[in-house]
């Protein structure tokens, strides 16, 4: 058995304190280096996700301004074939066509057309009854919905009552 005197039990403790310090702190600074390793990967990794995204949604909005301006080329593609049909049959057909054009009118026949569609609007407004449509078409809806769930009229009622505030 060694014998330890003051001094040298100082030494000693001093040794083991430090060699015990120096471990933890290496296993501390690998600890904190890692993780900061681990956020520098994970926040690479989002700036090029962000950075995919940013690429995706430009493609998708150029893809989507073509579509609408080939949609445009297309519309007017059929208008001039339209009318280029409409003025032929006008000129080698011997009768006139009632539509020689797409159908625009001059502000005077919309007005006069607007006039008309509400006054006829407000008569049918007032004659139209909801409820004997509804009935007329129940069985229709019936038959179409077959076997598909629904809210009974007990559910209903059940959540007006329950929606009514209470009265004291």
């Amino acid at each position: 058995m060694v014998m330890l005197d003051g001094t040298t039990s100082m030494w000693v403790i001093g040794i083991l304190s430090f060699l015990l310090g120096g471990g933890i702190g290496c296993i501390f600074a690998y600890l904190v280096f890692a993780r900061n390793g681990r956020t520098r990967h994970l926040q690479m990794e989002l700036t090029q996700l962000t950075e995919r995204f940013t690429d995706y949604r430009d493609q998708v909005t150029q893809h989507f301004m073509r579509t609408s301006e080939l949609v445009q080329e297309m519309t007017h593609s059929y208008r001039s074939v339209y009318e280029h049909l409409a003025s032929g049959a006008q000129h080698l057909c011997g009768e006139q066509p009632e539509a020689t054009s797409l159908g625009h009118r001059k502000s005077e026949q919309l007005a006069a057309a607007a006039t008309a569609s509400t006054m006829a609007a407000d008569a049918e407004a007032a004659d139209y009854d909801e409820l004997a449509e509804l009935s007329s078409i129940k069985h229709d809806i019936d038959e179409l919905l077959g076997e598909s769930p629904r809210i009974s009229d007990l559910d209903i009622n059940m959540d007006a009552e329950e929606n009514k505030p209470l009265q004291h």
